[in-house]
């Protein structure tokens, strides 16, 4: 993860990678540690994992970023171990707005969640003091 790497892969692991057209793809692996409701995930890991993946896609395109707004739509219960595919794109910038879309998708195609953010785009001086000098 970008922003928070864990040696606990019982919680979740991220492995990103970046296509041919720049975007931003990952594997999300969700451990036994993830779990909510008996054998699903918590819905507050399948979160996290889009806002990372989504906020990645920013950084990745050179926009240094935090979160200002996610919606996500759960629409399958995602089982624990399940290993699925992030997918990201990012829609548009305006000002210092980054807009980025992305998908939780299992192996055989299925949404398992869906999610929209907007990213705040940080100057230099908010990146120093939120992650301090370079």
């Amino acid at each position: 993860m970008f922003t928070g790497p864990t040696s606990l892969e019982e919680l979740v692991s991220l492995k990103y990678f970046q296509r041919p057209d720049q975007s931003l793809a990952a594997v999300a692996k969700f451990g036994p540690l993830s779990e909510g409701a008996p054998g699903q995930i918590h819905g507050g890991m399948i979160l996290t994992v889009l806002d990372e993946a989504l906020g990645g896609a920013a950084w990745l395109a050179g926009h240094p970023v935090l979160t200002v707004h996610l919606e996500t739509e759960f629409r399958a219960s995602v089982p624990v171990n399940a290993e699925l595919l992030v997918e990201t794109a990012i829609v548009a910038v305006r000002h210092r707005v980054v807009f980025v879309d992305g998908a939780l998708i299992g192996p055989e195609g299925k949404t398992y969640a869906g999610a929209r953010g907007r990213f705040l785009i940080l100057d230099e001086t908010a990146q120093n003091r939120i992650f301090g000098p370079k």
